[in-house]
């Protein structure tokens, strides 16, 4: 049994986190151990970096939201497990298990950090910035509790529902490795708990290398607005709004939106639509990182993508393409891209929003420095979560669909009309699209709009998915097998065995 749990601590604590010296201000640790001690302002930066260090990986970025875009059944990219919901734990499909050891490899880092930090003394680094810094680390942690709760729990559930998180603040050790799950409503605590801690304690927006005040707003306003969205609990939805409103309240010169969207793309990390955005690294591994793995590692033809250039992309949609192609932004958001290897020239047609044209542009193998990000979240968004906060809360349909006039209305490049919708039920149809048309394969908001949003009475998902059944159970993926075997507190998701 020792070896077992040893074998599953070294999965946790024993991986390289990778360089991101070209990124962050500070380098990070690469290994938790005694070593690496905290003991300084010096270490406890490069303990905060390591954790950022983490998310520069595909589980944290392509392999996460095309497989999440999947789910949702408007493109069928990843396994096919994925776009039919029929995963389990001797079937999860290819990538959910990394997916799974990169989200706890992440919480590990971050549980160092905060382990460590707040243990230094006034004379090693004064209770101000301390403060400071386990407020970083703790809304980093929070981070990293959403993202499990939202893939392999019950994120939609009551209270009492028993498949939320394994909560862990605690570096993994063999005294702690087995850990039962919390309940959702446990989940949503200690989540909560990590971002007020932030919301107070964090500082303001400088950069969206890093987390902030309004990123902690943010991001409990995401949790909020999902599942008070599903459930239609009001105080869940008013609280949200409430902490929308401020970041909107609270402009920066830094952090806004752009008038040109290709450039937003083309800038990557750059651009000031960022609150929260990843560098991927140039290290040899980028092509599939960066190029979010749909685009070179699926085989091409046939109705999945990408599709060779000679083809349409609307062939690879199942739904909506209709009104996805007419939209302004199709042209800017899809394209042709070329393959990253000097050797390939082979070219397909994708969503080159995040593919772009790789490493090398045009048949010359002339080095291009594409810069490939992973957003997590844009200044766009607050629109979006505005508008739907509004009329889930009863507000007039003129003034729930304001946010997102005012939205199109800072574009120029393409100049995008204002939306008239004439009922509540064209109006929910008209947010719905608009989520799916800026940020399709950017975080997943696409796949939970699908489930929280209705068509015909039924959730979008089955719309979409030409009146497929839908398992609400099966919306979220298996506990991977090696977590199953090693931790035998775990229990699995129902449907899912």
């Amino acid at each position: 049994m020792k070896k077992k749990l040893y074998f599953i601590l070294l999965l946790f604590i024993g991986s390289a986190l990778p360089s991101c010296k070209d990124f962050l201000d500070e380098q990070p640790l690469h290994s938790l151990t005694g070593d690496n001690a905290i003991k300084d302002l010096s270490t406890a930066k490069a303990a905060l970096g390591g954790v950022y260090a983490s998310f520069q990986n595909d589980s944290w970025s392509g392999a996460l939201y095309v497989a999440q875009a999947t789910k949702s059944g408007f493109v069928n990219i990843t396994a096919q497990t994925d776009y039919d919901l029929t995963y389990n734990e001797s079937n999860p499909g290819t990538n959910i298990p990394v997916i799974w050891q990169s989200f706890y490899k992440s919480l590990n880092a971050a549980n160092f950090a905060i382990q460590g930090i707040g243990k230094l003394s006034d004379a090693a680094v004064p209770l101000p910035e301390r403060t400071a810094m386990l407020a970083e680390g703790r809304c980093l942690r929070a981070w990293i509790h959403a993202n499990l709760l939202w893939n392999f729990g019950h994120w939609w559930a009551e209270d009492a529902d028993a498949y939320g998180i394994i909560y862990r603040d605690e570096v993994i050790s063999l005294k702690n490795v087995l850990k039962a799950r919390s309940t959702v409503g446990e989940s949503y605590q200690k989540i909560y708990e990590d971002l007020d801690y932030a919301i107070a304690n964090l500082g303001e927006f400088s950069s969206p290398r890093y987390l902030s005040k309004q990123f902690a707003k943010a991001l409990k306003a995401k949790l909020l607005l999902y599942r008070g969205g599903y459930r239609n609990t009001v105080a869940d939805l008013q609280l949200s709004l409430t902490l929308v409103n401020e970041i909107l309240a609270n402009p920066s010169a830094s952090f806004a939106m752009e008038s040109n969207l290709a450039e937003v793309y083309s800038n990557a990390w750059d651009s000031k639509e960022n609150l929260f955005v990843r560098y991927l690294e140039d290290d040899g591994s980028r092509a599939s990182k960066g190029g979010f793995t749909y685009t070179y590692g699926i085989i091409y033809g046939g109705d999945r993508l990408p599709l060779p250039i000679d083809k349409t992309l609307t062939a690879g949609l199942k739904y909506g393409a209709d009104w996805f192609k007419a939209d302004p932004r199709w042209p800017i958001v899809t394209g042709a891209v070329r393959a990253p290897e000097t050797w390939d020239d082979k070219q397909c047609y994708c969503f080159k929003k995040l593919a772009r044209l790789g490493r090398y542009a045009g048949a010359q193998a002339n080095p291009k420095d594409e810069k490939y990000a992973a957003y997590y979240f844009r200044y766009s968004e607050l629109y979006l979560m505005k508008a739907e906060l509004l009329a889930r809360t009863g507000a007039a349909i003129s003034t729930a669909i304001a946010p997102i006039n005012e939205m199109r209305s800072k574009r120029t490049n393409p100049v995008l009309a204002p939306l008239n919708p004439q009922n509540s039920e064209e109006l929910m149809d008209l947010i719905f699209k608009e989520i799916f048309m800026e940020l399709f394969m950017e975080n997943g908001s696409e796949m939970f709009a699908t489930v929280r949003f209705k068509k015909d009475g039924q959730p979008w998902i089955v719309a979409i998915k030409e009146n497929k059944a839908f398992e609400l159970n099966k919306l979220c993926w298996p506990i991977p097998r090696v977590e199953m075997v090693n931790n035998t507190l775990m229990v699995q998701n129902p449907d899912l065995k």
